[in-house]
């Protein structure tokens, strides 16, 4: 079984159960699979798209840095921990600039988080098409400092984004920035 195919069986594992804040109801093991999958695009290394599918395990998983460093590597653990928020730091906003402070260390881990927040930015999205603005109540965080945080990532990280992964980046954080404006219900049925 190569890293991948072991990352996968991990996460499922770890994540069994959990579903996603915003809608409640989308499994969340398609979260990190999906940024394995988007990495994949990017790098042959199996470390590195290993990364991106267990970016989680540590915070909202029931795996710790010990038993990612003995299933895998210190590489790979190294790097989950890196992605991973301290949860000690109660203030929200304290926390998410404590965690990428250090992300700004190692931009090739940095560019997993890039990846991790263009599929938190794209699912929130589509909750708040189906849900409304109100979506926004479910964080720990008010819109203005999550779209805040979101372009903090954009800004660290821009320079060395792959072009299509830039533009994606942006269009996410447009698309939120303007969620606003989305008409009440569809008129023609579709999401």
């Amino acid at each position: 079984m190569n890293l991948i195919q072991k990352a996968i069986l991990t996460v499922i594992k770890a994540h069994e159960g959990q579903v996603r804040k915003g809608d409640g109801k989308t499994p969340y093991v398609l979260h990190p699979l999906e940024a394995g999958i988007i990495l994949s695009s990017y790098t042959t290394s199996e470390a590195l798209i290993s990364i991106a599918i267990l970016h989680d395990v540590i915070e909202d998983g029931n795996v710790n840095y010990e038993e990612i460093k003995d299933n895998f590597s210190e590489e790979i653990a190294d790097g989950v921990k890196l992605l991973t928020q301290d949860k000690s730091i109660k203030n929200w906003e304290e926390c998410k600039v404590e965690n990428l402070a250090r992300l700004s260390q190692n931009m090739t881990i940095y560019i997993i988080k890039a990846v991790d927040t263009l599929l938190n930015m794209r699912d929130l999205f589509r909750t708040i098409e189906t849900q409304g603005e109100s979506v926004w109540e479910r964080f720990n965080a008010s819109k203005e400092l999550k779209m805040q945080y979101f372009e903090k990532i954009l800004q660290d990280t821009k320079t060395n984004l792959p072009i299509d992964l830039l533009e994606k980046y942006i269009s996410a954080l447009k698309d939120l920035q303007y969620s606003h404006l989305l008409p009440k219900e569809n008129k023609i049925g579709f999401i």
